[in-house]
C-alpha cells in the first residue's frame, strides 16, 4: 500500500479539488480519499508526505514521436514538409537501415530511454507513440513501469520508397505488434496497441480499410495526422478530391471513434462532423507554433462535441515533453487567437491534460477516485515561483508550476520518481549510453 497523508491539495478532477485530506492506493487503484488511519494499515505501507504539496491525476501525452528525443534542437526555420525532408527523414533513414540491414536497434531502446525518463520527471504517466517500432522501444516502458500507447505508423505512398516496407509486410508487422504487445503485462497492463495511419494522404485507401477493420476486429484505437498544414489540405483536395476528414467519413473510416491529432485547418463541416463522430482532436499548440503550421479551432471544436486532449508532439517540433508548458501554450494561443481570455481557462487545458487524455488513450485513469488506476503525481508547491496568496491551485499549476516541481510520480501504485530522481532506469547511464550511441547516427 501506499498512503500520501495530509495532502495539502488533492485535485481529484479539474473542478473537485480538497484540502488537508489523505490518499490511500492499494496494489494498482485508488481505494480512499479522504481521513484514513495509519493505525489499521500493514506495517510495510509507504508513506507519503503530502504537506506542502498538490496532488493530482497523472498527466497525459495523447500524441508523440519518441524517436525525435534524437533530434532535438535541429530546425526552427522550416515548414512541415521541408522539416520532415531535412531533419526527420534523414535520422529515419540510417536507423531502418542499420536495422534493416544488420538487425541493429539499440539507438530505439535508447531514445525510449531517454524520453521515458523526460516525460516521467515532467508528471506524464501516459503517452501515445507514433513511432518505428524497433526491438527494445516498448521493453522499456515495461520496465521504467510507464504506461504507452503503440500507435504503429503505417505508411504505403508518398513517404520515399526507402522508408517503407512492402504492404503485405507493413500488415504483418502490425499484427505480430498486436499479438506481442497488446495489453501487457498481462496481470497489470502498461503497454496497449492503436494502429497509426501517418496520414490520409500516405495511406492508399486499400490501407486505411484495413485498418479500420483490423481495429474493429481486435477493439483497438487508431491515431493518425489530420490537416496539420494548409499544404496538407490541398494534397488531400488534388488525391481525393476531399478534405482530410471529410475523406475519411466517406471511406467509412468514422464509423468508430479515432484521434487526430493537430486539426488546424478543419472546414466549418469537418469541424462538426468532429463532434459527430465523436473525435478525438489532440492538440499540439507548441509543435505547430514552432513548425508554423497555425492555431487548431479548439474552442470551436469543443463547442461540435469534440473530446480534446494534449500532445507534445515529436521532440524536434517542440522541443520538449513537459505537459506544463504545453498547457500553458494551449490556454493562451487560444485566448490570443480569439482576442478574449474567457474562451479557454485553466481548468479546460487541466483537463485536456488529464481527464480527456486518459478517455481518449481509452486508460482508466485521470481523475483521483477510488476504483480508478493509482496514476499519481505529487507537485512541490514551495518554489518561489509558486508563491500566491489565494487558495486557488489550478490557475497555479497552469500558469506557474513546472517539471521541475515533479517530486514523486506513481503509476499503477509503483513509485516510478520519488523526491526527483527516477526509480526504476538509470538515468546517468542511459544518458551516456544515448550519447555515445547518439554520436553515430550523425548531426
Amino acid at each position: 500500500m501506499i498512503l500520501i497523508e495530509q495532502a495539502s491539495y488533492v485535485v481529484r478532477d479539474a473542478d473537485r479539488i480538497e484540502r488537508n485530506v489523505d490518499l490511500l492506493i492499494d496494489g494498482e487503484r485508488i481505494v480512499r480519499v479522504g481521513p484514513i488511519d495509519r493505525t489499521g494499515l500493514p506495517v510495510d505501507t509507504t508513506v507519503l508526505d503530502g504537506r506542502g504539496r498538490a496532488v493530482i491525476p497523472g498527466m497525459v501525452n495523447a500524441h508523440g514521436h519518441l524517436y525525435q528525443t534524437m533530434l532535438k534542437g535541429r530546425r526552427d526555420d522550416l515548414p512541415l514538409v521541408r522539416w520532415c525532408d531535412e531533419v526527420t527523414f534523414p535520422f529515419v533513414r540510417r536507423v531502418l537501415s542499420d536495422a534493416w540491414t544488420h538487425g541493429e536497434t539499440t539507438i530505439g531502446r535508447l531514445w525510449s530511454s531517454v524520453a521515458t525518463i523526460e516525460m516521467i520527471r515532467s508528471g506524464i504517466t501516459t503517452f501515445v507513440d507514433m513511432d518505428m517500432n524497433l526491438d527494445g522501444v516498448i521493453q522499456t516502458w515495461v520496465e521504467a513501469g510507464i504506461r504507452g500507447v503503440a500507435a504503429m505508423t503505417l505508411v504505403d505512398q508518398w513517404v520515399p520508397d526507402d522508408l517503407m516496407l512492402a504492404p503485405e509486410k507493413t500488415r504483418e508487422d502490425a499484427l505480430a505488434l498486436i499479438e506481442t504487445w497488446h495489453r501487457v503485462p498481462k496481470e497489470r497492463p502498461l503497454v496497449t496497441v492503436f494502429l497509426g495511419p501517418s496520414a490520409p494522404f500516405t495511406s492508399s485507401e486499400a490501407l486505411l480499410r484495413w485498418i479500420r477493420e483490423t481495429a474493429d476486429a481486435h477493439n483497438l484505437g487508431i491515431q493518425t495526422h489530420i490537416s496539420e498544414t494548409t499544404w496538407e489540405v490541398e494534397q488531400s483536395v488534388a488525391l481525393v478530391g476531399r478534405t482530410p476528414l471529410a475523406y475519411l467519413e466517406s471511406i467509412g473510416f468514422l464509423t468508430s471513434p479515432i484521434t487526430a491529432a493537430h486539426c488546424v485547418h478543419l472546414t466549418p463541416e469537418e469541424i462538426a462532423l468532429a463532434g459527430e463522430r465523436r473525435v478525438g482532436v489532440i492538440y499540439n499548440p507548441k509543435s505547430n507554433m514552432k513548425l508554423g503550421s497555425g492555431i487548431a479551432p479548439i474552442v470551436a471544436l469543443r463547442r461540435a462535441g469534440a473530446s480534446i486532449a494534449l500532445g507534445t508532439d515529436g521532440a524536434a517540433s517542440n522541443d520538449l515533453l513537459d505537459p506544463f508548458e504545453e498547457m500553458r501554450a494551449a490556454a493562451m494561443l487560444q485566448k490570443v487567437a480569439a482576442q478574449d481570455p474567457t474562451v479557454l481557462g485553466a481548468r479546460d487545458v487541466f483537463r485536456f491534460a488529464t481527464e480527456t487524455g486518459a478517455q481518449v488513450c481509452r486508460i482508466d485513469a485521470g481523475v483521483l477516485d477510488p476504483g480508478k488506476l493509482a496514476d499519481v503525481v505529487l507537485i512541490d508547491l514551495s518554489g518561489a515561483h509558486l508563491f500566491r496568496t489565494t487558495d486557488e491551485i489550478l490557475p497555479a499549476l497552469v500558469y506557474c508550476a513546472r517539471a521541475s516541481d515533479v517530486e514523486t510520480v506513481v503509476i499503477g501504485g509503483r513509485i516510478v520518481l520519488r523526491t526527483r530522481e527516477v526509480t526504476t532506469l538509470d538515468e546517468r547511464a542511459v544518458l551516456a549510453e544515448a550519447r555515445k550511441v547518439g554520436e553515430r547516427y550523425g548531426r
